[in-house]
């Protein structure tokens, strides 16, 4: 992901460093400094999954594209070059039988990590650019 770390001032065209993302960068910079000296086996890795629309069985989906062999393949090839990995099932299919039965699979999209749902009428109070939206965006 890229930063922007300077801004141009616009009357001299001279760029204006942003303390605060020269220090995220070269904390990134550090951070993968450190992450190339680890061992494969101490790093932590995540395979995301499509799923569009939520809750509709299109877990894993994309067209023309075999997600569960690609992902497959990548746990194996992981495990080869020391990654820790556990527990890979012994085909594609039981990948994919292990991905599409795990109960936590079964929690409705909505109802997952939502600590406050908020009401419209709180959110339009809270938001003080909500009018532009309708405008912009309609209701």
């Amino acid at each position: 992901e890229p930063i922007i770390y300077a801004g141009r001032d616009a009357q001299s065209g001279r760029a204006i460093p942003m303390q605060d993302r020269i220090e995220a960068l070269a904390t990134r910079s550090l951070n993968w400094a450190k992450l190339r000296k680890k061992q494969n086996a101490e790093k932590k890795i995540c395979i995301t999954l499509f799923q569009f629309p939520p809750d509709k069985g299109n877990v894993g989906t994309a067209a023309y594209l075999d997600v569960f062999g690609s992902i497959y393949s990548v746990l194996n090839k992981l495990k080869e070059e020391g990654y820790t990995v556990d527990d890979i099932p012994e085909n594609i299919e039981g990948l994919q039988k292990s991905v599409l039965e795990d109960p936590l699979a079964s929690f409705s999209m909505a109802d997952l990590n939502v600590a406050y749902r908020m009401p419209v009428d709180e959110y339009e109070k809270l938001c003080p650019y909500s009018k532009d939206l309708y405008e912009n965006w309609g209701a």
